[in-house]
């Protein structure tokens, strides 16, 4: 009796949590969720472990946002899956304009995060600058493995050059005649001198011109009629400065502290040029904008591809920031560039306009940073010919859909597998190309890299495909043109790889559309 009492009392003491954390670590994750409810000592070691991260951070490519130009709300390019339903109906969304590890940053202005995967959102409160919304483009900061908590950091334009006002614009100025009649103000012969000068009309100085020596950001905005007074040297005093400037103030706003604030980041090393310089780098293919400055965040690094032909990196714990010039120049107007995140860090893509695709990596070993050219493509002399005439023609529907608010998702059978870049199926091959399949290269744009395998994605005259770094496998994804997309100007505004992510402190939650 004496023995089975101590065995049974040797079967109730804990398990040491290796080997605790072991066998719970073997769990389905709905399961290791649930074990943290059991005791207070299973759920300090599921945490402390971390076991549940792998399964609640970002760690597959769910699908592409794609904002279009003139249309009304963006698209969601995807496989369909039971796992992720109506993922864009649901949203609602109006405009997209970045997207971090899993959360959407939206709106003009007014903005909001989005996380899809939970379903939740949180308004972020208006920016209070002085500044208007065109001069400064937001991008969002956040890595669940370090905290639920996110920020939005504002990076300015570069400053436009004055335009010379119409003097027929110039409000008329406006004149108080009761003042100039009343017994106060008139003056006598007998007045004291003194009281002369107290009827002298006090100058007023000329407002200083704005300015971004401190900061970013000017610190007034002028009228018109102080625009006309001084453009001359507002046009000298923004061409002439070094940009970036040194130190340089941000507003940022954090979640956690629910408040803007400003950020100073100094700089190391030499400027990129001046405003001037800046401005050479033409802003033909951004009408409204295809914005095509993208940002990408790692490890808390900021990097963010600017006008002029250059990548800003800034390091948000040491507070410096450094400029790295791109891999390729401004000379060519109708080049389309982008940068995103991939395997290896930070990659650079470019296409232009002879249609040469060259991707880059950054490589930031050994205290030196550089671009390594990954592959140098001739699109006209690849399979990608082939892409273009299975858009145009709607020949083959890929595995891949669009979907949108005002359509309504389809969805995979249970069990059927998620989309595979390994697998040969549908694989483009150059015996594909027939004779005249040139004419669809004529729209080519990157729309994104796979954030876990060396992939770029490409959109070949509105049909998508997947394009392999390592083994130069081209895969026919799907046809990505809205059905109801009947506009003159076409063409893909920003597009964003979306990574699913399940932690995040969003407040709101979103309603669900039925049926």
């Amino acid at each position: 009796m004496a023995e089975v009492e101590e065995a049974a009392a040797a079967a109730a003491l804990p398990l040491p949590d290796d080997a605790l954390a072991a066998i719970l670590a073997r769990l389905p994750p709905r399961t290791l969720a649930a074990s943290r409810c059991v005791c207070k000592a299973w759920r300090a070691v599921v945490d402390a472990r971390g076991l549940l991260l792998p399964h609640v951070l970002p760690h597959e490519l769910r699908g592409i946002f794609i904002n279009f130009m003139d249309y009304p709300c963006p698209n969601f390019f995807a496989r369909p899956s039971p796992s992720y339903p109506r993922i864009c109906r649901d949203l609602n969304l109006n405009c997209i304009i970045d997207h971090c590890n899993g959360l959407l940053l939206c709106g003009w202005r007014n903005y909001c995060v989005v996380n899809p995967a939970t379903r939740r959102w949180d308004r972020v409160p208006e920016p209070r600058t002085e500044t208007a919304a065109q001069d400064y483009v937001p991008y969002l900061v956040f890595d669940p493995a370090v905290s639920p908590h996110y920020e939005v950091f504002l990076i300015p334009t570069v400053p436009v050059k004055p335009k010379p006002v119409n003097p027929n614009d110039i409000p008329p100025t406006q004149f108080n005649l009761k003042g100039v009649f009343s017994d106060d103000t008139l003056c006598t012969e007998d007045t004291e001198g003194e009281e002369d000068e107290e009827c002298i009309e006090e100058q007023a100085e000329p407002p200083p011109p704005a300015s971004v020596q401190v900061g970013y950001f000017p610190t007034k905005r002028l009228s018109l009629s102080e625009k006309w007074k001084l453009g001359e040297l507002l046009e000298d005093t923004y061409g002439s400065m070094e940009w970036p400037p040194s130190p340089c103030i941000l507003h940022v706003f954090s979640s956690s502290t629910r408040r803007w604030e400003e950020r100073t980041f100094v700089r190391q090393g030499e400027a990129m040029g001046t405003v001037e310089d800046m401005r050479l780098d033409s802003l033909h293919c951004m009408s409204w904008g295809p914005r095509w400055r993208y940002g990408v965040y790692r490890q808390e690094t900021l990097y963010i591809h600017c006008r002029g032909g250059f990548v800003m990196r800034l390091s948000l714990t040491t507070g410096k920031y450094r400029i790295i010039k791109t891999p390729v120049g401004i000379d060519d107007k109708y080049q389309k560039s982008y940068v995103g995140r991939s395997v290896r860090g930070v990659y650079f893509a470019t296409i232009s306009g002879s249609l040469q695709l060259q991707v880059w990596i950054l490589n930031e070993s050994c205290g030196q940073i550089g671009w390594v050219l990954k592959c140098h493509i001739d699109l006209e002399s690849s399979a990608l010919r082939a892409a273009g005439r299975l858009s145009n023609y709607h020949t083959i529907d890929g595995p891949w859909i669009l979907m949108n608010p005002y359509t309504d998702n389809i969805m995979l059978p249970e069990g059927q597998s998620e989309w595979d870049s390994d697998d040969d199926d549908n694989t483009l091959r150059y015996e594909d190309v027939e004779d005249g399949d040139e004419e669809g290269l004529r729209l080519v744009d990157v729309i994104g890299f796979h954030p876990f395998k060396e992939v770029v994605f490409l959109m070949v005259s509105f049909g998508a495909v997947a394009y392999n770094l390592n083994t130069s496998k081209i895969q026919w994804l799907g046809k990505s043109l809205p059905e109801d997309y009947d506009t003159w100007c076409k063409g893909v505004h920003e597009a964003f790889p979306y990574t699913p992510c399940m932690i995040g402190e969003l407040p709101e939650k979103i309603s669900v559309v039925t049926d």
